[in-house]
């Protein structure tokens, strides 16, 4: 979890997706994923060349079933190549916020504050082992 925040004060430059698509299947829409774009894989890439990956995953807790939460690693390049516009940046992140959105025990959101007060949220949302994008401008 420390990696995370870690990415506060960095520059980020751009994000990237793999396959994506607009909704969920009407069988799972609900609030965990309204307003975002759907994918399964992500790419933040920073100034200094330094790309991280976020995925969706399972987390083991004891005594129950695995909770959904997020998986953020460090690559040497690009796992993703479809561009996800976001008009401001590059832009530095002020602030990285984690969150469990999902009531699962554990990590399953991060929050990218811009310096332009713009948020960039990933999620783990529905159904299990997907993840969501969406930005939330500063004035929304």
């Amino acid at each position: 979890m420390n990696e995370v925040n870690s990415l506060a004060g960095k520059r980020l430059v751009s994000v990237r997706t793999g396959k994506r698509h607009d909704k969920v299947h009407s069988a799972w829409r609900d609030d965990t994923n309204e307003g975002f774009l759907i994918c399964y894989d992500l790419n933040l890439v920073f100034e200094d060349d330094v790309i991280y990956s976020v995925r969706p995953c399972e987390v083991e807790i004891d005594v129950r079933y695995p909770s959904l939460g997020l998986a953020l690693e460090q690559k040497s390049d690009f796992t993703v190549s479809i561009p996800f516009d976001i008009s401001s940046l590059p832009m530095n992140v002020c602030e990285t916020i984690q969150s469990d959105y999902l009531g699962e025990d554990v990590v399953n959101q991060y929050v990218f504050v811009l310096e332009s007060g713009n948020k960039i949220m990933v999620r783990h949302v529905y159904p299990p082992m997907t993840l969501g994008i969406k930005v939330e401008a500063k004035n929304a």
